[in-house]
């Protein structure tokens, strides 16, 4: 049984995507209270870059932002070589 305000999986994982897409600080701020915008910024930026959901053309905007800055994946490892997205 669901509740009233209860979203599926996937709404949520659209949701998810959408505001990754727009770098939605509302949502960040939402799932990330108790942090800086800075640190927000960067997971952000993270999240989009693995998200195959996501227009590849932000995700590659994503990974162009992160190599800027020296930053790495989520998962600590190296960015893909450009051109390329995580599947």
């Amino acid at each position: 049984m669901t509740r009233p305000n209860s979203h599926s999986t996937e709404e949520l994982v659209a949701e998810r995507d959408a505001a990754l897409a727009a770098l939605d600080w509302e949502y960040a701020r939402k799932f990330m209270p108790n942090t800086t915008d800075a640190v927000r910024l960067i997971a952000m930026h993270k999240a989009r870059y693995e998200a195959v959901m996501v227009d590849s053309a932000l995700r590659h905007e994503s990974r162009r932002w992160l190599a800027e800055r020296g930053y790495k994946r989520l998962t600590g490892t190296e960015l893909l070589p450009q051109g390329e997205l995580p599947e």
